[in-house]
């Protein structure tokens, strides 16, 4: 089963075509006791968080909304005053939220924050840290860590007590959606259902999903981490698995979007981060659809006039796609989530009648 070749980083928009790229290999493999999928190629080294790395989402009112039904769920758990922790917080987002909203005590920790808020760290943390929370914030964090269950055996040094939140994608969802363009190598971990249920003790923890089922969450005490999740990990119970096998609509779904151009439209990417670029990368070793793409279009300001790994398709702001699209030509949404504040932002601009397909 041949690796994939894959940028490392597809949230680090490059600064020109030119630019120094940073390149890996995705060689999935399954372990059968845990359902838990990693891939087997990652080298840590490669995955480079530092400032232009652009995670954040909160320039979308509904990712804003789902960050406010996080803090709500949260606030359900735990009373009024209790101290909350967030470990790789990114760029503050949730942490100025969640402090707006007065309920907790917060304090965040993050080598790629960018500003200057005084209860954010620009750092990680170590295990010869020793803090105190009463509940632990984890939102898509351990998905970036190769074996998760000795990450969260640190935090539980680090805290000592208190609850964990450790919010993830859901691979059940990537797999029925078959969301190809999902599978990254920034994300060395794939947490089915089970699988983040075995990182802790069955009796202690309390599930669900968000987002539209695309993320997963579970809360539990940071003390009942399950010790067999280690055992299960460190075993000969590890299969292989081929990219082509998992996501077996991957070719014909790229094909029938390239049939739906005509050869003087173009296509248009909305969404310059994980799923564009990785769907432009497929794009690229599938040798279709690729050189009708236009640009992409962000509204992330600190991606727009920079380019997406891999492909090197420039990235635009709103505005510059409200100017350049023809009724013939197709935009692609690359996360079905946004598909109705995107399409308002068509009619509000008299672009109603032009196509457009959610990936």
């Amino acid at each position: 089963m041949t690796p994939l070749r894959v940028p490392t980083i597809p949230n680090s928009p490059l600064e020109s075509a030119e630019h120094a790229q940073s390149f890996g290999y995705l060689q999935l493999r399954r372990n059968t006791a845990l359902d838990f999928v990693e891939n087997a190629a990652f080298d840590p080294d490669l995955a480079v968080y530092d400032d232009s790395y652009q995670n954040s989402q909160a320039h979308s009112n509904l990712f804003s909304q789902h960050m406010n039904s996080v803090l709500d769920l949260l606030k359900k758990q735990f009373p009024r005053g209790s101290k909350m922790v967030e470990v790789g917080c990114g760029k503050g987002d949730f942490v100025t939220l969640v402090e707006a909203d007065g309920h907790f005590s917060i304090t965040g920790y993050d080598a790629t924050y960018e500003g200057a808020h005084p209860k954010i760290e620009k750092r990680y943390l170590t295990g010869h840290d020793r803090l105190d929370a009463d509940v632990i914030v984890l939102r898509h964090v351990l998905e970036h860590v190769p074996q998760p269950h000795r990450f969260l055996t640190m935090l539980r040094t680090v805290f000592r007590s208190g609850s964990i939140y450790v919010e993830v994608p859901s691979h059940d969802w990537i797999l029925a959606k078959q969301a190809f363009f999902d599978i990254t190598y920034e994300h060395v971990n794939y947490f089915s259902e089970a699988a983040l249920s075995r990182l802790f003790s069955a009796h202690s923890s309390v599930t669900g999903r968000l987002f539209g089922d695309q993320y997963q969450y579970i809360i539990a005490p940071i003390n009942d981490l399950a010790d067999d999740f280690g055992f299960h990990y460190d075993s000969d119970m590890w299969v292989p698995l081929d990219f082509g096998s998992m996501f077996p609509s991957l070719t014909c779904r790229i094909e029938d979007l390239d049939k739906m151009v005509e050869p003087s439209a173009k296509i248009y990417l909305w969404g310059a981060a994980t799923k564009g670029c990785m769907f432009l990368v497929h794009c690229q070793n599938q040798k279709t659809l690729f050189g009708k793409v236009g640009f992409a279009i962000d509204i992330n300001p600190k991606k727009c006039g920079k380019f997406l790994p891999g492909s090197l398709v420039p990235i635009k702001d709103r505005e510059a796609f409200f100017s350049a699209a023809r009724p013939d030509d197709l935009l692609l949404i690359s996360n079905p989530n946004y598909s109705a504040e995107i399409r308002q932002e068509l009619i509000k601009h008299g672009l109603s009648t032009l196509r457009v397909e959610d990936l």
